[in-house]
């Protein structure tokens, strides 16, 4: 069945959409950013944190950056058998850089595109898609639980950290447990599915909002699609990709250490538990998209975080700190993922669709 394409006035409704979503995200950004070196710290201590670094220490952070932008592809292979590094590491740079810079799913947008134009197939590009999704989501939801046990470890305490981890732990769990009775069987897959479609209803009908009266059976075969797409990634290699998700946050955690020591905050006025600990509430505080990659969002947060972890005249050397962090976590795979794009646009005028990459028949 061939779908219409959008009436005119759906599309204005989609601009006119878009352009509220990123004039709401550039306010928060303008009043976070004025907040943030306004009340909390001053730029005079920023700049000259920043200005202390040493030719070896930007090195050094150059190096940690470049390890991490090495281990991020391990995620897609995982999730993405017969993927190869190289291709791995473009649709990882040429998303990251979309999603920095446009709002919303964008990411996922690009990296459709580029794996059906390597052969891939609708089905397979789906799976691995959601299922790079999934995993980094598990990866973040389980930080705050790392860093209590980090915390208990170390013999200390946090009633606010420790609530949240509880939190994460059920949502872990549950997560968990729906993964394994969406795989279980096809008719486990497609009860949950009607059970969630009866749920959805039930909700909708006590908010007034109309829903299709074929819900049940839509997410019955929604979750059946999804337990044959996914189900050879999930039993044969979730080992894999758990190690990678969280080889990924590791990565990203040391950019972030060594950023917080090179702008010379020794480990006796803040260690590496508790920046832990703010690592992993505002990677999980930044999963949803309020700005583009948390932009304004996690330095207010890792400042708020740090400061209370430390002491108040640190506030300047960790805002320092935390700048330095995203220039090298985020601001680098924006110029990065632009040359990827380039680079993949450019191969394949050349070379079309002609390769075919397939994943192992889910059986």
């Amino acid at each position: 069945m061939t779908v219409p394409p959008p009436s005119a006035a759906a599309q204005r409704a989609a601009t006119r959409k878009n352009i509220a979503i990123r004039l709401a995200g550039l306010t928060v950004i303008s009043l976070v950013i004025w907040l943030l070196f306004t009340r909390l710290v001053a730029w005079s201590d920023v700049a000259a944190a920043v200005s202390g670094l040493t030719a070896t220490e930007w090195l050094l952070l150059a190096g940690v950056s470049a390890v991490r932008l090495g281990i991020e592809p391990l995620l897609l292979m995982a999730s993405t058998p017969a993927l190869r590094w190289p291709r791995a590491l473009v649709s990882f740079l040429a998303p990251a850089a979309t999603a920095s810079v446009l709002p919303g799913p964008s990411d996922m947008v690009v990296r459709y595109a580029m794996f059906r134009s390597w052969g891939y197939s609708g089905a397979q590009t789906s799976a691995s898609v959601l299922l790079v999704f999934l995993y980094l989501t598990f990866a973040k939801i389980a930080l705050p639980v790392v860093a209590v046990g980090v915390f208990l470890g170390f013999g200390r305490s946090n009633a606010q950290l420790e609530t949240l981890a509880v939190i994460a732990a059920g949502a872990f769990l549950g997560g968990v447990l729906l993964m394994f009775l969406l795989l279980r069987s096809e008719r486990t897959a497609r009860s949950l599915g009607r059970a969630v479609g009866s749920a959805a209803k039930r909700i909708a009908s006590w908010l007034h909002v109309n829903t299709a009266e074929t819900l049940g059976a839509d997410l019955a075969d929604r979750a059946a699609h999804f337990r044959d797409r996914t189900g050879y990634v999930v039993r044969e290699r979730t080992h894999l990709a758990a190690a990678a998700a969280a080889m990924g946050q590791a990565g990203l955690f040391a950019i972030l250490l060594v950023s917080i020591r090179a702008v010379g905050i020794e480990s006796s006025q803040l260690d590496w538990p508790a920046i832990f600990a703010a690592f992993a509430l505002v990677q999980l505080l930044t999963s949803v998209p309020i700005t583009p990659s948390g932009l304004g969002v996690a330095e207010a947060a890792y400042v708020a975080f740090l400061t209370a972890a430390g002491t108040a005249s640190l506030a300047g050397q960790i805002a320092a700190a935390a700048i330095i962090y995203r220039l090298f976590s985020w601001v680098i795979v924006i110029p990065l993922g632009g040359i990827s794009w380039a680079w993949w646009t450019t191969s394949r005028r050349r070379a079309g669709s002609t390769d075919v990459d397939q994943l192992p028949d889910d059986g």
